[in-house]
Protein backbone atom coordinates (compact mmCIF):
# COMPACT_ATOMS: atom_id res chain seq x y z
CA UNK A 1 0.00 0.00 0.00
CA UNK A 2 1.26 3.60 -0.68
CA UNK A 3 0.69 6.19 2.21
CA UNK A 4 -0.14 9.73 0.59
CA UNK A 5 -2.40 12.30 -0.09
CA UNK A 6 -5.71 11.26 1.63
CA UNK A 7 -8.81 12.03 -0.23
CA UNK A 8 -11.37 11.89 2.62
CA UNK A 9 -14.24 13.00 0.66
CA UNK A 10 -16.34 12.47 -2.54
CA UNK A 11 -17.26 15.82 -2.08
CA UNK A 12 -15.53 19.02 -2.61
CA UNK A 13 -16.62 20.14 1.05
CA UNK A 14 -14.66 17.12 2.69
CA UNK A 15 -11.53 17.19 0.04
CA UNK A 16 -8.57 16.67 1.76
CA UNK A 17 -9.55 16.78 5.39
CA UNK A 18 -7.77 14.18 6.75
CA UNK A 19 -3.94 15.27 6.87
CA UNK A 20 -2.51 11.41 6.81
CA UNK A 21 1.27 11.77 6.58
CA UNK A 22 0.92 14.15 9.78
CA UNK A 23 -1.52 11.59 11.45
CA UNK A 24 0.71 8.70 10.56
CA UNK A 25 4.07 10.26 11.85
CA UNK A 26 2.20 10.65 14.66
CA UNK A 27 0.59 7.31 15.03
CA UNK A 28 4.09 5.67 14.35
CA UNK A 29 5.86 8.28 16.81
CA UNK A 30 3.04 7.40 19.70
CA UNK A 31 2.99 3.91 19.06
CA UNK A 32 6.87 3.58 19.90
CA UNK A 33 6.65 5.81 22.67
CA UNK A 34 3.63 3.03 24.26
CA UNK A 35 6.42 0.05 23.92
CA UNK A 36 4.28 -1.13 20.55
CA UNK A 37 6.98 0.12 17.65
CA UNK A 38 4.58 -0.09 13.93
CA UNK A 39 7.91 1.08 12.55
CA UNK A 40 10.96 2.87 13.07
CA UNK A 41 9.80 7.06 12.57
CA UNK A 42 13.05 7.28 9.73
CA UNK A 43 10.88 4.25 8.25
CA UNK A 44 7.58 6.21 7.82
CA UNK A 45 9.34 9.34 6.68
CA UNK A 46 10.78 7.26 4.05
CA UNK A 47 7.33 5.55 3.37
CA UNK A 48 5.86 9.32 2.94
CA UNK A 49 8.70 10.91 0.84
CA UNK A 50 11.35 8.43 -0.98
CA UNK A 51 8.85 5.71 -1.05
CA UNK A 52 6.46 7.79 -3.10
CA UNK A 53 8.85 9.28 -5.80
CA UNK A 54 10.36 5.63 -6.16
CA UNK A 55 7.14 4.28 -7.54
CA UNK A 56 5.80 6.84 -8.92
CA UNK A 57 8.75 7.10 -11.12
CA UNK A 58 9.45 11.07 -10.36
CA UNK A 59 12.87 12.60 -9.19
CA UNK A 60 11.36 13.78 -5.70
CA UNK A 61 11.37 12.22 -2.32
CA UNK A 62 14.88 11.97 -1.61
CA UNK A 63 17.44 14.27 -0.02
CA UNK A 64 20.93 14.13 -2.55
CA UNK A 65 23.78 16.69 -3.59
CA UNK A 66 22.25 18.07 -6.78
CA UNK A 67 18.69 16.66 -6.32
CA UNK A 68 15.72 18.63 -5.87
CA UNK A 69 15.07 20.59 -2.70
CA UNK A 70 11.79 19.87 -1.85
CA UNK A 71 11.89 19.67 2.04
CA UNK A 72 8.76 19.68 4.75
CA UNK A 73 9.45 20.55 8.47
CA UNK A 74 8.05 19.13 11.24
CA UNK A 75 7.73 19.97 14.28
CA UNK A 76 7.27 16.51 16.79
CA UNK A 77 5.86 18.02 19.81
CA UNK A 78 3.24 19.52 17.99
CA UNK A 79 1.76 16.38 16.56
CA UNK A 80 -0.68 16.31 19.31
CA UNK A 81 -5.06 16.84 18.98
CA UNK A 82 -4.66 19.66 17.29
CA UNK A 83 -4.64 17.77 14.13
CA UNK A 84 -7.52 16.59 14.82
CA UNK A 85 -9.38 19.28 15.33
CA UNK A 86 -12.35 20.36 13.06
CA UNK A 87 -11.95 23.75 10.98
CA UNK A 88 -13.59 25.37 8.09
CA UNK A 89 -12.58 28.03 5.92
CA UNK A 90 -14.09 29.98 2.89
CA UNK A 91 -13.46 28.77 -0.38
CA UNK A 92 -11.53 30.99 -2.53
CA UNK A 93 -14.05 32.71 -5.55
CA UNK A 94 -17.01 30.83 -4.38
CA UNK A 95 -20.15 30.85 -1.62
CA UNK A 96 -19.08 27.75 0.32
CA UNK A 97 -17.99 27.13 3.17
CA UNK A 98 -15.40 23.61 3.57
CA UNK A 99 -13.60 21.76 6.04
CA UNK A 100 -9.83 21.91 6.28
CA UNK A 101 -7.40 20.29 8.14
CA UNK A 102 -4.89 22.63 9.86
CA UNK A 103 -1.36 21.75 11.57
CA UNK A 104 -0.94 24.85 13.48
CA UNK A 105 2.53 24.63 15.14
CA UNK A 106 3.45 21.19 13.32
CA UNK A 107 4.47 22.09 9.64
CA UNK A 108 7.34 24.65 10.60
CA UNK A 109 8.40 25.13 6.87
CA UNK A 110 8.01 23.81 3.33
CA UNK A 111 10.81 24.53 0.65
CA UNK A 112 9.90 23.57 -2.76
CA UNK A 113 12.65 23.27 -5.16
CA UNK A 114 14.85 25.37 -2.77
CA UNK A 115 12.52 27.99 -2.31
CA UNK A 116 11.04 28.83 1.13
CA UNK A 117 7.00 28.57 0.12
CA UNK A 118 5.63 28.51 3.75
CA UNK A 119 7.26 29.47 7.30
CA UNK A 120 5.86 29.61 10.77
CA UNK A 121 2.08 29.81 9.93
CA UNK A 122 2.37 32.17 6.57
CA UNK A 123 2.75 31.35 2.57
CA UNK A 124 5.43 33.25 0.66
CA UNK A 125 4.25 36.11 -1.08
CA UNK A 126 4.80 34.65 -4.61
CA UNK A 127 4.03 31.59 -3.81
CA UNK A 128 0.86 30.23 -6.71
CA UNK A 129 2.01 33.69 -8.85
CA UNK A 130 5.83 33.50 -9.09
CA UNK A 131 8.29 31.19 -11.17
CA UNK A 132 10.25 28.84 -9.33
CA UNK A 133 8.67 27.47 -6.44
CA UNK A 134 8.05 23.95 -8.34
CA UNK A 135 7.91 22.61 -12.01
CA UNK A 136 6.37 19.43 -13.67
CA UNK A 137 8.24 16.44 -12.83
CA UNK A 138 8.78 13.90 -15.61
CA UNK A 139 8.49 10.25 -15.24
CA UNK A 140 11.63 8.22 -15.46
CA UNK A 141 11.57 5.40 -18.31
CA UNK A 142 11.49 2.74 -15.75
CA UNK A 143 7.87 3.22 -14.78
CA UNK A 144 6.47 3.78 -18.38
Amino acid sequence: MLISFAYSGAHIRNMAFYSFPLRMLRLVRDAERAGRAIMPLQQAVWRLTGELGAWLGVDAGTLRLGGRADVVVVDPTALDDRLDAYHEAPMEGLDLMRMVNRSDGAVRAVLVNGRVAFRDGAFAGGLGRERGFGAFLPVTAATR
